[in-house]
């Protein structure tokens, strides 16, 4: 295979030939085949031992990968994610429930890398959910200072929509109790009127802690197309591609370093310290669809409101036993001038909407925007999409609206949604049956580092609607396991509109397979947790295994 650096679409060998290979055909697998490729592409998919001599038959002598049996996938394609976040993530002090299960526990690991800190030095870490936590809540303001009274810490929630700090962190930020909520954000209070800690939304944007350099974006994304190979993952939306993600992106492309396709979304408004390009990309002429093969710009992206975990998402009626009903970060009118310049602009929109009532301001939105035919035409997105109403649903299938799901919620979130939503939202929550009956186009996602980028995860969520601590959400949303595979093959790749070159092993289609020893169909649902590729190639070139 290729060992020389070059891009991937620039393989050693022009003609490949991937033999007997069971390959995926939507609900089930095939008898063997040989896959041929030539320059990154499949040419041919024939009957197992014939691929060999029509390749030989060319001028150019074929490579051969010998799959034996086993079974082909095409690469899976994360529609909505974070890879340089997730990446960078991985610097930090880990605090997912795989790691910590209780405030003490967390103590613990802020406390080594304080002993490690210098004085004043800031202390980062991620990925905490209080779900999971034996105290059943939050740390705050007074566990960090416990055990950090000379270092600024922050600690961000694994929803990514808000951070927990210390007294120093306030303190460095220039925070103290006189501070004034922004719109579209909170800093939280106790019955006191104290501050907590906890910083939501556009809050978070007043809280200083340092910004990455470029050694250690890249350090972090090289950790993250590894975290993204062992998943079957060969192509990822990011979906707040930030100028310093754009020219990393560019870098490694140029110097054949990137090894995974990369589908930015450019952030259109600032919001939460993150600053909006929209206007800029519009005068310079910059639309949906510029770059190439590895590195494709998809448009802009929007964010309307928070999480439902952390319950910042906008819900029409409040979350169960409070009168609280989320926050949304803009006001509409600013929303419909946006919409209208970046359709204008020939830009598509991935709305970030997990609420009814930030799905319902969207949709108004984008009425009000006066380029119907224009959205309609061009897959637009909602992301998230987790609490759409019948009505919203309808109207998403008359514009041709993708729904962005972040399906991969159901198995390592939704144990914290039941407390949350109540019954009787839970039976509407990521519908994918509903939304599947209306011909809606839903693509999976995990939201990386959000949950775990395994598509694994999202799969055995959408069909079992389970929960990672066994909890069954509903038996009203479940979908087939070729509907869920679906999800991160075929829907993503029209939802990126790439039907036509990425998500199915057929002429024309990129050569990013990934190979099992097992077939999924044969398994109960539990072992498609376990399940991990023994291979995957990158147009025809092998990248894991």
């Amino acid at each position: 295979m290729n060992q020389s650096g070059r891009r991937p679409n620039a393989t050693t060998h022009n003609l490949q030939v991937f033999t007997d290979a069971r390959v995926l055909a939507r609900d089930h697998f095939t008898e063997p085949q040989d896959v041929i490729t030539a320059h990154g592409r499949i040419v041919a998919v024939v009957p197992a031992g014939t691929g060999v001599s029509s390749a030989s038959s060319a001028v150019e002598t074929a490579s051969i990968t010998e799959v034996d049996g086993r079974y082909l996938l095409p690469g899976f394609i994360e529609s909505h994610g974070h890879p340089v976040g997730f990446g960078i993530n991985r610097l930090h002090i880990d605090l997912r429930p795989s790691a910590v299960s209780s405030i003490a526990d967390i103590q613990t690991a802020i406390h080594q890398s304080v002993e490690q800190a210098d004085p004043g030095s800031w202390v980062i870490g991620t990925g905490f959910d209080e779900t999971y936590l034996s105290d059943g809540r939050m740390p705050d303001r007074g566990d960090l200072d416990t055990i950090a009274p000379d270092n600024p810490v922050a600690l961000a929630r694994t929803c990514g929509h808000m951070v927990v700090v210390n007294s120093q962190a306030l303190a460095a930020s220039g925070v103290d109790e006189s501070v004034v909520d922004p719109p579209g954000g909170k800093f939280v209070r106790d019955a006191a009127g104290r501050l907590t800690g906890l910083v939501q939304e556009d809050a978070t944007r007043l809280i200083a802690q340092p910004e990455p350099d470029d050694a250690t974006r890249e350090e972090g994304f090289a950790l993250a197309q590894k975290s993204f190979h062992s998943w079957g993952v060969t192509t990822v939306n990011d979906a707040i591609a930030e100028p310093d993600s754009m020219r990393l992106y560019q870098r490694l492309n140029t110097t054949g370093q990137l090894k995974v396709r990369m589908r930015p979304w450019l952030y259109a408004i600032a919001l939460s310290g993150r600053a909006g390009v929209l206007e800029e990309l519009v005068a310079a002429g910059i639309t949906s669809g510029l770059g190439d093969d590895m590195l494709r710009i998809q448009g802009v992206k929007f964010q309307l409101d928070g999480s439902l975990g952390g319950r910042t998402a906008a819900l029409y009626e409040p979350y169960a036993g409070s009168d609280d009903r989320g926050i949304l970060t803009h006001p509409t009118d600013r929303l419909v001038s946006a919409f209208r310049s970046a359709a204008q602009g020939g830009l598509r929109m991935a709305i970030h909407a997990i609420g009814d009532a930030a799905i319902g301001q969207a949709l108004e939105a984008l009425e009000a925007s006066g380029e119907l035919p224009w959205i309609t035409a061009n897959r637009n997105r909602i992301e998230h999409c987790s609490l759409p109403t019948p009505t919203q649903m309808d109207t998403m299938a008359e514009w041709n609206l993708i729904a962005s799901s972040s399906i991969g919620f159901v198995y390592n979130l939704g144990d914290s949604y039941p407390a949350a939503l109540g019954d009787e939202r839970i039976e509407r929550l990521l519908p994918h049956r509903d939304l599947a009956t209306r011909g809606i186009v839903a693509p999976g996602n995990s939201d990386v580092p959000v949950t775990s980028g395994n598509p694994w995860h999202g799969i055995f969520g959408a069909v079992t609607r389970t929960t990672r601590t066994g909890k069954v959400l509903d038996s009203e949303q479940n979908i087939s396991l070729a509907q869920a595979l679906a999800l991160y093959t075929t829907d993503a790749a029209y939802a990126n509109f790439e039907e036509d070159r990425s998500g199915a092993i057929a002429p024309g289609a990129f050569a990013d397979f990934q190979v099992y020893d097992r077939d999924p169909f044969a398994l109960a649902p539990e072992e498609l947790l376990e399940l991990a590729p023994d291979a995957v190639f990158l147009s025809g070139e092998k990248v894991h295994g």
